[in-house]
């Protein structure tokens, strides 16, 4: 199988000077290491170039050197949360299509998450087990 990260929405960079640093990868942002691991290798089985981050932070820090095409986030993590680290890259100016993940089924979060440019929440449990 393979696949073509370029049919995803490019992520929109603050400036031109940006732009260069766009790589076609997609980030995984979660606080669990099998979460981190089990989409990487899902992921990375489609051909897909992936990258993962233990916290909101080391994601935020990597962004001094590239910006990837796309952005799987947890939305429930220690230090800072999924919607929390969509707003950062708000008011840095970045506009990176996101996919918000949670464990849990918490109601009424689908409107923040669409405000923050993420899709509404995708659920961490396959037929009622956690993933």
């Amino acid at each position: 199988m393979s696949a073509t990260i370029s049919s995803l929405p490019r992520a929109a960079p603050a400036d031109r000077a940006q732009e260069s640093q766009l790589l076609e990868y997609v980030a995984v942002v979660d606080d669990d290491a099998s979460v981190r691991r089990g989409f990487a290798r899902l992921i990375g089985a489609y051909a897909f170039k992936v990258q993962t981050y233990e916290s909101g932070e080391e994601f935020l820090a990597s962004l001094k050197l590239c910006v990837p095409a796309c952005l799987i986030v947890d939305l429930q993590m220690d230090d800072m949360t999924g919607l929390e680290l969509l707003h950062h890259l708000t008011d840095m100016g970045l506009s990176i299509p996101a996919i918000i993940v949670t464990a849990g089924d918490e109601t009424g979060i689908e409107a923040p998450c669409k405000t923050r440019g993420g899709v509404p929440r995708l659920a961490k449990a396959v037929n009622g087990r956690p993933v």
